[in-house]
């Protein structure tokens, strides 16, 4: 039986050990829970197959300086190092920030509330530099196709939206494999030549658990269904992107600022018709009217699987986020399903444009490129015209 002097000192081990834990709690609240971190964290996500990020990409948070690379192809270790082999060599700088404000390669531009980049580089050389950008960000491409110009990810778990707390807190620095976001989201980008170099337009695609038939877990059945795509999130991430590519974030913010839209007085986009069949009239010419077509599409369920901006052509397909989990079995397997039904998946239409004068006309065709009055015909061209007319 153990001494007096024994017990009391075990006790007071005990009462050290409880106080220390409640301390750290008292701290964590005081610093985290006050002032959160919500910066989008998908380099600590943990997805099950097939969107499971490599153990060497969860090893800490997105955070600004992770937006340069410390390294380059050609061994640069600083920033102004690496902003001067962009440059190719004629500009040198003792920090990274002047040789950026001295480059103006990157510009964002604007058309309502969508925006984009425009970069004064050829669109192969963009493509692997965005390629390392989500890889340093923690995200695995899905699709990665540079003949049409477009990449997405893999859905991702966005570490930032677990719900915090003390408990959370202290026990996620050794336990954090015991939490899981109620979201996931994925981004897909598509590159354009254009004239004065490369234009790239990023969208993003949004899932979250929804709980049926219970008020909690236990309860119920837990399911994943669609989200509207974050706006703010997007804009984010190209700003990140832009911030990586090497333009310099505060020219950004004062572009942003200053960008208005140049939409014409009126509709923009009004319903006619061609030959017989239904068609849609944009008051701007083929160019432009050509960038609205695409920033719409990007906002729909219909998703661009090939463009040729030479024939006025975009080749789209329809797009079920619940049936891709549920077609790959995987993470998003329990997805909610559409109530009205929607339109066959994995067939394809093409959707025409043509200049008229000081319009374009935009019409839909099927695969075989005939005239397409179905209700799918239909569904396209009603989705351009409200997000042209900034209706959704």
């Amino acid at each position: 039986m153990p001494s007096l002097p024994a017990l009391f000192s075990a006790v007071l081990r005990h009462a050290y050990w409880a106080g220390m834990i409640g301390l750290l709690a008292a701290c964590t609240v005081a610093t985290e829970d006050l002032i959160p971190d919500r910066r989008p964290d998908y380099r600590q996500s943990r997805t099950l197959d097939p969107l499971e990020v490599p153990p060497d990409l969860t090893g800490s948070t997105i955070d600004d300086t992770l937006l340069v690379p410390e390294f380059s192809p050609t061994g640069s270790a600083t920033l102004s190092d690496y902003a001067g082999e962009r440059t190719t060599g004629q500009v040198t700088a003792s920090s990274g920030e002047t040789v950026l404000q001295q480059q103006p390669d990157i510009r964002v531009e604007r058309d309502g509330q969508r925006r984009w980049l425009v970069v004064d580089e050829e669109p192969d050389v963009l493509w692997p530099r965005i390629k390392e950008f989500w890889t340093g960000n923690g995200l695995l491409l899905e699709k990665d196709d540079p003949r049409i110009g477009i990449m997405e990810t893999r859905w991702a778990e966005n570490r930032a939206d677990i719900p915090d707390g003390p408990v959370r807190s202290l026990l996620g620095r050794v336990m954090d494999f015991a939490y899981s976001a109620p979201t996931r989201d994925k981004f897909r980008v598509r590159l354009e030549r254009v004239d004065d170099g490369t234009e790239v337009y990023l969208t993003h695609y949004g899932v979250e658990e929804v709980v049926r038939g219970g008020n909690d877990r236990q309860g119920g059945d837990v399911i994943w269904q669609t989200r509207p795509p974050d706006s703010e999130l997007e804009t984010e991430m190209l700003n990140r992107l832009m911030v990586y590519l090497g333009a310099a974030e505060r020219r950004e913010q004062v572009q942003l600022a200053r960008s208005e839209s140049t939409a014409a007085p009126g509709p923009r986009a009004e319903y006619t018709q061609v030959s017989g069949q239904q068609a849609l009239s944009i008051n701007d010419g083929y160019s432009r009217a050509w960038r609205l077509v695409g920033l719409a599409l990007d906002g729909s369920r219909f998703v661009v699987e090939n463009q040729n901006r030479a024939q006025g052509l975009y080749e789209v397909e329809y797009r079920s986020l619940e049936d891709e989990g549920r077609d790959e079995g995987g993470l998003l397997s329990g997805l909610a399903f559409w109530k009205d039904d929607p339109p066959p998946p994995g067939v394809r239409y093409k959707v025409r444009l043509a200049s008229q004068g000081a319009q374009t006309l935009v019409v839909v065709q099927n695969a075989a490129g005939q005239a397409d009055n179905s209700s799918t015909a239909q569904q396209i061209l009603t989705a351009l015209h409200d997000v042209i007319n900034g209706k959704s």
